[in-house]
């Protein structure tokens, strides 16, 4: 089995407090648009979306899994969207929190697929 060549990364995005309900979705697509240019050919990215309460009380639960579902859709290096509500907006000492503790837990993420294809190979080499 090749190993992965693959890249991953984690992206924090917290929606800005003078965004609207109204906004949201276009606010959402550049962000999403901004992230696709900026990717390289081999990499995938996990975006996780800290979406205001008021936002998710205005679009309901429905509606937001349709955008979000959109913006993998339309966005190929997007690999998935994980939204968290909060009630605050994130300063930026918990957004560099965030981002580190999402690169940790993607790392580990990582090494176990990496020790999971080596468990592989052996396996089929006794075979």
């Amino acid at each position: 089995m090749d190993n992965l060549n693959v890249q991953f990364h984690v992206s924090v995005l917290t929606v800005p407090s003078f965004v609207s309900a109204d906004q949201f979705p276009q606010w959402l697509r550049r962000e999403a648009l901004a992230i696709q240019e900026l990717s390289e050919d081999n990499s995938l990215t996990i975006l996780r979306l800290f979406l205001a309460a008021r936002i998710k009380e205005a679009w309901g639960r429905k509606k937001l899994d349709v955008l979000l579902q959109a913006i993998t859709d339309k966005y190929p290096h997007i690999f998935r969207v994980e939204m968290v509500v909060i009630d605050n907006q994130l300063n930026i000492d918990e957004k560099e929190l965030i981002q580190s503790e999402a690169e940790k837990e993607l790392a580990q993420i990582l090494e176990t697929v990496k020790q999971f294809q080596e468990l592989k190979i052996a396996k089929s080499k006794l075979h």
